[in-house]
C-alpha cells in the first residue's frame, strides 16, 4: 500500500511539472494567447522595474560616491550645475576624459535619492530594451526573449552591484552603455531606405550630438561601438545599399567625442606614474585580458557557441544567403565584444566591472541567433521553457540573496552612523571600522575610501 501511494505522489508530481511545462510554453511561445500578451508584457515589465527599484533603494553610497559629493579636487560640496562643471573641469585635467558619465553620477548623487532611484531603474529598463531591439531589429515582439535577456544580464554581467546598482558605477557603465546602444540602433534598424532631406538633417544633428555624449562615454565600449558603426558600414556595401548622411555624421560625432575622453590631460598625468608600456608589460597585459575574459565571462562565450550551433542547424530561414545575413549582424556584435577585452592592453588594470560593454555585445551578438532559430521544433521548445522556469526560480532566489547582501552592507553604514555621532558628541577625532570588501551585488569600499568618508562624516575615518 506504502508503495502504490509513493507512486501516486511520484505521478502526481510528474503530471504536475508537465503541466507547468505546458502553461510555460503556451505562455511564452510563439503560439502563445495574443489576448494575455499584453497583461503579462504590462507584469513582466513591472516586476522588473520594481526589482531594480529596490534594489537601487538598499544601495547607499559607497567608496567613489563620497568622492563626487564634492567638487573633484576640492573640498567645497557640489550643491548646482555650476559646481558639476567646475568639478568637472577639474576631473579632465587632473583624472581621466570620462567626463559625460561623471557629471550623470554627480546629478544622481545631488538629487534627492528616491529621483536617483527612479532614474536609474529606469534607465536599467531602457538599457534591457535597447539590447531587445537590437537582436530583434524590426522583427516581431517576443515575451521570451525580453525575459531571457533580463536573466541574461543578472547571471552574467561579472559585477551587477558595481555597474548597475552603485551609483558611480551605474553612471560609468549603466548609463554610458545606454547612451552608446541608443546611439546604434539607427544604425541596427536600417533596411535601405531613404530619408527626405528635412529628416536626413535631423537624425544626422540627432545622431552627431549624441555620437559626440556616447562616443564620450567609456574607453573600451565606446570604442567598440566605433568599430560596431565601421561594420555596419561594410555590411551596408555588402547588400549594396547606400549608406546614409547621418551614418557617417554619427561616426565623425562618436570619433570626436572619442578623442576627447582619451587625449584628456588626466589621463596622460596617470599613464605618467603607471610607467612606460614594455614588451614584456604588454605581453603580460595581453595575457591578463585573456585570463579576465574567459574566466569571468566563460559561462556566456560557451552558451554563445551553443546558440550559434542551434542555430546553424535550425535556423527561421533556410535560405542560405538570409542565414548570412544574421551571422554577419550577430558577427557584428560579437567583434566588436572580443575587440573591447583587448582595448584594455593599453590600461594598466582590468577590472571585472570593465567587462560590462563586452557582455552586453556578446548578449546582443548571441541573442540575434537566438531570436532566428526556429522554435517549432519540440526539443527546442522543451528546451526553451525548460530554460525559463529553472532560470526564474533562480532568479527569485538570487535577487533575495542580492538583497540580503546589500541589506548587510546598509546595516552596517547606519551603525557606523551611530557610531560617528557618539564619538562626535564625546569629542573623539577618529573612527576606526572594519573595511567592507563587497560582493557580487554591492561594491567594496577602495583603499583611498577613507580620506573621502572622512571629509563627508567630518571625523577621521580609519579602515582597517
Amino acid at each position: 500500500m506504502a508503495d502504490v501511494e509513493k507512486t501516486d505522489i511520484f505521478d502526481k508530481v510528474l503530471v504536475l511539472v508537465h503541466k507547468l511545462y505546458n502553461k510555460v510554453n503556451t505562455m511564452f511561445g510563439e503560439d502563445g494567447n495574443f489576448r494575455r500578451r499584453p497583461v503579462l508584457w504590462s507584469f513582466l515589465v513591472l516586476s522588473c522595474f520594481l526589482v531594480l527599484l529596490l534594489l537601487n533603494i538598499l544601495t547607499p553610497f559607497v567608496s567613489d560616491d563620497y568622492v563626487y559629493l564634492y567638487v573633484y579636487g576640492e573640498t567645497q560640496p557640489v550643491e548646482s550645475l555650476g559646481d558639476i562643471i567646475q568639478s568637472q573641469v577639474n576631473h579632465y585635467f587632473l583624472w581621466g576624459g570620462r567626463s559625460v558619465v561623471h557629471f550623470v553620477a554627480q546629478v544622481l548623487l545631488i538629487l534627492p535619492s528616491y529621483m536617483s532611484d527612479i532614474l536609474n531603474a529606469s534607465v536599467y529598463m531602457g538599457y534591457v530594451f535597447l539590447i531587445y531591439y537590437h537582436i530583434k531589429g524590426k522583427g516581431e515582439g517576443s515575451i521570451s526573449l525580453f525575459l531571457i535577456v533580463n536573466m541574461a544580464i543578472w547571471f552574467f554581467q561579472p559585477v551587477f552591484g558595481d555597474t548597475i546598482l552603485w551609483v558611480t558605477g551605474s553612471a560609468n557603465y549603466l548609463w554610458g552603455t545606454f547612451f552608446i546602444l541608443l546611439l546604434l540602433l539607427p544604425f541596427r534598424l536600417y533596411d535601405g531606405s531613404h530619408l527626405s532631406p528635412i529628416k536626413q538633417l535631423v537624425a544626422s544633428v540627432g545622431l552627431f550630438i549624441l555620437g559626440v555624449i556616447a562616443g564620450w562615454s567609456n574607453e573600451n565600449t565606446s570604442g567598440g561601438m566605433i568599430l560596431i558603426i565601421i561594420l555596419f558600414l561594410l555590411y551596408y556595401r555588402s547588400k549594396a545599399w547606400k549608406a546614409p548622411v547621418w551614418s557617417y555624421v554619427g561616426l565623425l560625432g562618436s570619433i570626436i567625442g572619442f578623442a576627447i575622453m582619451i587625449l584628456a590631460p588626466g589621463n596622460f598625468e596617470r599613464a605618467g606614474e603607471a610607467g612606460s608600456l614594455s614588451l614584456f608589460i604588454l605581453g603580460y597585459r595581453l595575457f591578463n585580458c585573456t585570463l579576465t575574459f574567459f574566466y569571468h565571462a566563460g559561462p556566456f562565450i560557451l552558451v554563445s557557441l551553443i546558440v550559434t550551433i542551434l542555430y546553424y542547424h535550425f535556423p527561421k530561414e533556410e535560405d542560405g544567403d538570409r542565414k548570412r545575413e544574421k551571422l554577419k549582424l550577430s558577427f557584428i556584435y560579437s567583434i566588436a565584444g572580443v575587440a573591447a577585452v583587448y582595448a584594455m592592453v593599453l590600461s594598466p588594470s582590468f577590472p571585472r566591472r570593465a567587462l560590462f560593454g563586452v557582455v552586453t555585445y556578446l548578449v546582443i551578438g548571441a541573442g540575434i541567433l537566438l531570436y532566428n532559430t526556429d522554435f517549432k521544433y519540440r526539443l527546442l521548445q522543451q528546451v526553451r521553457s525548460t530554460i525559463i522556469m529553472v532560470g526564474s526560480v533562480c532568479l527569485l532566489f538570487t535577487v533575495y540573496m542580492a538583497t540580503k547582501e546589500i541589506k548587510t552592507y546598509r546595516n552596517i553604514v547606519q551603525e557606523r552612523k551611530s557610531v560617528i555621532e557618539q564619538v562626535k558628541k564625546e569629542g573623539g577625532d577618529s573612527c576606526e571600522f572594519e573595511r567592507f570588501h563587497g560582493g557580487q551585488y554591492i561594491h567594496g569600499e577602495d583603499p583611498f575610501a577613507e580620506e573621502s568618508m572622512s571629509r563627508y562624516y567630518g571625523i577621521r575615518i580609519k579602515l582597517k
